[in-house]
């Protein structure tokens, strides 16, 4: 009742309700918490009641309770004041002050804070303006006398009752960002304020509240005023920050100071006197902000990051403009960089897991980041930001502290060691064998200085290009000093460190400055050989392999495939105890992971790159490859054997085992290089693959399609066959074909939408890399694929989707299936679509294409495919039906090149592909039943095609400015010019050059033209589609002779002008 009404006013006899409540309460509080019994009350039961009067006083105050806040002060027995207080502090009386009372007050006005002004509360607009309007009372009326109350508790109470002192800095902190500031900030207060920075009890909140004060919003002239007049920075550097709490305090006091200088130094609206008064303030200021950053506690250094932040932000901005930087602010550079370098190493005390702990309860391989290794990454990250603005202010020092503290890391560990154990160096910093964690510096230091070279533009390794930052040649240069820091890591032995925190960084950033092994072949031996080793893949730490093994497999990928052959048996034989696959149902996470299994694939993928190249010995490679696939094959095989299929299928660990199986065949033989189907190298001999290595996948293909039909009901088996057998589909190309109908039978049988969108994409992939040699499997699979399609759709236009996610994936599937009709057709397949088993349902395909895709204009991106893949089809059956050109090629434009006879010479030498593809498919493009499919396909796009092209874009919030929008006109008007092409007497002689019979063109070089008068379609634009929609005789005249004689851009224009004309009533 009292929030209610102190927010949209009283009601219903809510004031006098309000008004004996106010009496009930204020006198409750004089007579009972006067004594002692204020002490004895339990705490909740007292910041009840504060909040209770507060909000009381927001409902009534200023209207009906203007004296809230006198009353209030009055309770505490704190003299009635409004002024400011004097100079000497006099006109503050003590009158009967009760410091009960005042502890009362104390919580009543944080309560205010926390109702009226506090950020961190969400409230609606009307809270808001009656907050606004209650903050516009109090400055008038009453906020003169809290600083009075504020000053006499502090100046009466301070000594003997700290928490309440305590209480009125925190009050004064959080008031006075709407407070006139002069309140405050005054001699008395500054006197007693300052006083309290030096009492241990109050100093934090003393600092706290001076932070707040500094922080103001205020003018850049203003705000360097109170600065000066404060003194900030000389208090500072006078007090004694030794202990860590009051340290983190006072640094956050000088953070706020140095942001504060350096926005007024920045300022353009300051003048030239305040800015260079600001700048000698911040370079005062500097010495302290070193100070608090080179703080061992993470905590006060991290205070100090925004300022940090901002005056080397400043800095960057001067060196970049040509200025220089005086003589403080080069100094600060120089203390600075050590400092931030030095921060950047673990602390000698940082406590990480024994091998045995980390391995215990971590499934999947991966030690989960904790709290203190997320904090100092997160510091990491910070300290690193600061350091490459440095590097770009000055780069010769960035050179002199980072480059050279990780060269004498590096011969420290060439001369002396390294130790896994010990966290600091034998004999102190720089001297005797090294520790794990100025180890992991020099790494780190590796990785920041490759790093920072890389955002330079065109630094390459062995290239003739190189990025020059810093001056002419600076660029080949600093790449050349990269190359001798990398060769100083690799041969100091560092990563000979068991230390986890060594081996991951080290193998990281080898991979990552891969280029470097372009120019430096002989490294490669060694750093394998780490990789490797007892500190590589088979580390002690548990937790660091899976990384590990997947740098070594990006390793493998850089080197060479001649190179490889070198190392296959030994790596093999290395990796050999790894690859030992035990399915855990408890592994299995959100995305299809299966932890430490996802990592082992790496090994098993770099085990097939290390078998593939061709001058590796065949023996040796059916050898390695035997000792690879027999545990697969008989894990597989046993398996299955071990239990019926329908027990298997309940069966959810042999269920995985079998998934990972399968896929480590997959990765094996993804190691390996696609088959090249182009015109040179037919795609049914690959010949990259021996006949004993294509009979080993072959083998593998066959159990993997076995278990796929068995267990097909499985999720699990169906995403480990259709991520090997597309493997296999790329390796062994043609050769796998014959497997591609039973899989896609298996999977279309029981698969959900997530795994059709998949299956989509790899028949897109399959009919465009395997053109024309796929066209049986093609036509083979077509109907059952898209009745899977439409199955799905119309389940859900039925039901409708359940959610925001399923509605996402249905999107998702009509772009899928579009995308992969158009892929059909762009790989010159079309035909597929003729075949005797298909031709019969041509109609029916293309139907729920016209009528419902390309009419969802809550899908623009699906409703510009419909339109695209009916204007393919159009070009290959209606314009080119003995399929003398590429439809690739087969545009509008390219059409009135060869209309004009432009190109009629080089469109003849095209392969043709497509009749290529109707030969392996059987069909006759010239046959009676392959004219007759045309004709009706050429009826449907009368009837339900060009009716479409005018309804869609002029249905009720189809927007012609939208820029999806337009691109789904664009294809309209596509459609259209290649329906009247196919409208012309004959596009194509009977030579398969692209001549016309056309009679001279009505129009100057039009891109079409011909007579249009003997146009089937445009006789029937003219003179029946556009007057049964209602479009006058002279305007369906100007469209069909505009779709005659503009081009696609020109039409494209004129068909939007079109549209809009005819939406005018």
């Amino acid at each position: 009742m009292i929030a209610d009404a102190g927010v949209r006013g009283s009601a219903n006899g809510a004031a006098g309700k309000l008004e004996t409540t106010r009496k009930v309460l204020l006198e409750f509080v004089s007579t009972q918490y006067s004594g002692d019994r204020y002490r004895s009350e339990p705490g909740f039961i007292k910041n009840t009641l504060a909040h209770t009067i507060t909000v009381l006083g927001l409902a009534m105050y200023p209207a009906q309770w203007p004296t809230f806040v006198k009353d209030m002060i009055g309770l505490a027995g704190i003299p009635d004041a409004t002024g400011p207080v004097s100079e000497d502090g006099a006109s503050v009386g003590t009158g009967n002050l009760q410091p009960q009372l005042a502890d009362f007050l104390i919580k009543v006005l944080s309560s205010l804070d926390e109702e009226m002004v506090n950020r961190a509360v969400p409230r609606g607009a009307e809270e808001l303006a009656r907050n606004t309007e209650i903050k516009d009372a109090m400055r008038v009326a009453d906020v003169g006398r809290m600083a009075n109350a504020w000053y006499t508790v502090l100046s009466q109470l301070a000594g003997t009752h700290t928490e309440l002192a305590c209480g009125v800095l925190q009050l004064m902190g959080a008031y006075v960002s709407w407070i006139d500031i002069n309140l405050v900030v005054n001699q008395p207060f500054m006197r007693i304020l300052f006083e309290l920075l030096r009492v241990p009890a109050l100093r934090c909140a003393a600092c706290h509240c001076l932070t707040s004060i500094v922080g103001k919003g205020m003018r850049p002239m203003e705000k360097l005023c109170l600065l000066q007049f404060l003194g900030v920075v000389d208090a500072m550097a006078q007090l004694d920050a030794s202990d860590a709490e009051f340290a983190e305090e006072v640094g956050r006091l000088a953070n706020v100071t140095g942001i504060e200088l350096t926005s007024i130094w920045t300022d353009k609206a300051a003048t030239g006197e305040a800015q260079a008064a600001a700048c000698a303030m911040l370079e005062q200021l500097l010495p302290l902000l070193l100070s608090f950053l080179s703080h061992t506690q993470s905590e006060v250094s991290s205070a100090v990051f925004p300022a940090i932040n901002d005056v080397l932000g400043v800095l960057k901005k001067l060196q970049r403009e040509g200025v220089a930087l005086s003589t403080v602010q080069q100094q600060f550079l120089t203390q600075i960089l050590p400092v931030l370098v030095e921060k950047l190493q673990y602390r000698d005390d940082y406590a990480w897991p024994a091998p045995s702990d980390a391995a215990a309860g971590d499934t999947d391989g991966s030690l989960d980041e904790d709290d203190d290794e997320a904090m100092f990454s997160e510091l990491r990250h910070s300290l690193r930001v600061f350091i490459d603005a440095i590097g770009q202010i000055a780069p010769e020092l960035y050179d002199s502290v980072v480059l050279a503290t990780a060269q004498d890391i590096f011969r420290q560990c060439s001369q002396y060691g390294v130790s896994a154990e010990r966290a600091g160096d034998e004999g102190g910093r720089g001297r005797g064998q090294l520790g794990w964690v100025r180890a992991e510096l020099g790494i780190y230091l590796t990785q920041a200085f490759g790093e920072r070279l890389s955002s330079s533009k065109g630094l390459r390794f062995g290239g003739t290009r190189f990025a020059q930052p810093n001056g002419a040649g600076s660029g080949t240069l600093a790449i050349a000093t990269l190359k001798d820091l990398l060769t100083m890591m690799i041969q100091s032995g560092i990563v000979g460190s068991s230390h986890p925190a060594i081996a991951p960084m080290y193998f990281e950033n080898l991979v990552r400055f891969g280029g470097y092994f372009e120019v430096e072949r002989d490294a490669a031996a060694p750093v394998l050989q780490s990789f490797l080793g007892a500190t590589g893949v088979h580390h002690q730490y548990r937790s660091v392999r899976p990384r590990i093994w997947y740098f070594l497999h990006r390793f493998v990928k850089l080197l060479p495939a001649p190179a490889l052959a070198t190392y296959s048996s030994d790596f093999v034989s290395a990796v050999a105890g790894l690859l030992k696959i035990s399915a855990d149902p408890s592994s299995i996470g959100v995305g299809s992971s299966y932890g430490l299994f996802d990592s082992q694939l790496c090994l098993f993928e770099a085990c097939g790159m290390v078998l593939a190249p061709p001058n590796l010995e065949d023996s040796t490679r059916m050898a390695l490859l035997q000792y690879l696939f027999d545990p697969l094959f008989t894990g597989a095989q046993h398996t299955m054997n071990a239990q019926p299929p329908d027990q298997l299928l309940q069966d959810q660990r042999a269920l995985l085992q079998i998934h990972h199986y399968l896929t480590a065949i997959g990765s094996i033989v993804k190691g390996f290089p696609d088959v090249r189907a182009d015109k040179a190298a037919s795609a049914s001999a690959p010949e990259q693959l021996s006949a004993s290595t294509m009979q080993v996948f072959l083998k593998a293909a066959d159990m993997c399609v076995a278990i796929l039909e068995a267990l097909c009901t499985s999720h699990l088996v169906r995403e480990a066959a259709r991520f090997t057998l597309s493997r296999m589909l790329s390796v062994l190309g043609a050769e796998a074909l014959p497997y591609l109908p039973r899989l896609i039978d298996s999977l279309v049988s029981s698969c959900a939408v997530e795994e059709l969108l998949d299956l989509l994409g790899l028949l897109g992939l399959a009919v465009f890399k395997f053109k024309p040699y796929v066209a049986p499997t093609a036509s083979e699979l077509l109907l059952p694929v898209i009745s899977k399609v439409y199955g799905f759709l119309d389940q859900v236009a039925q039901t409708g989707a359940t959610g925001t996610d399923e509605a996402v994936l249905l999107q998702d599937l009509r772009k899928a299936y579009l995308t992969w009709i158009a892929a059909i057709f762009n790989s010159d397949l079309d035909n597929i679509f003729l075949a005797p088993q298909n031709a019969q349902h041509l109609v029916t395909i293309f139907q729920p294409i016209a009528t419902q895709l390309a009419a969802d204009r809550s899908n623009p991106q699906s409703q510009r495919l419909a339109f695209g893949v009916i204007t393919k089809a159009i070009q290959a059956w209606l314009v080119d039906p003995l399929g003398h050109h590429t439809l690739a090629m087969l545009t509008p434009a390219a059409l009135a090149a060869i209309n004009n006879s432009a190109s009629a010479s080089s469109e003849s030498s095209r392969p043709r592909l497509r009749q290529a593809a109707a030969q392996a498919l059987g069909v006759s493009l010239g046959s009676d039943s392959a004219r007759e499919t045309r004709e009706q396909f050429r009826q449907f796009v009368v009837s339900s095609v060009l009716p479409a092209c005018f309804a869609a874009p002029t249905q009720a919030g189809f927007d012609l400015a939208d820029a999806q929008s337009s691109l789904v006109v664009a294809e309209i008007a596509g459609l259209l010019q290649m329906m009247l092409l196919s409208g012309a007497p004959d596009v194509a002689g009977s030579n398969g050059s692209a001549a016309t019979t056309m009679s001279a063109p009505q129009m100057l070089s039009p891109p079409i033209g011909g007579d249009l008068n003997q146009n089937q379609c445009a006789s029937y634009l003219s003179t029946g589609l556009l007057p049964e929609l209602g479009c006058p005789a002279n305007m369906a005249t100007e469209f069909v002779q505009a779709l005659g004689s503009l081009d696609q851009k020109q039409f494209k224009k004129y068909f939007v002008a079109f549209l809009n004309n005819s939406a005018r009533p």
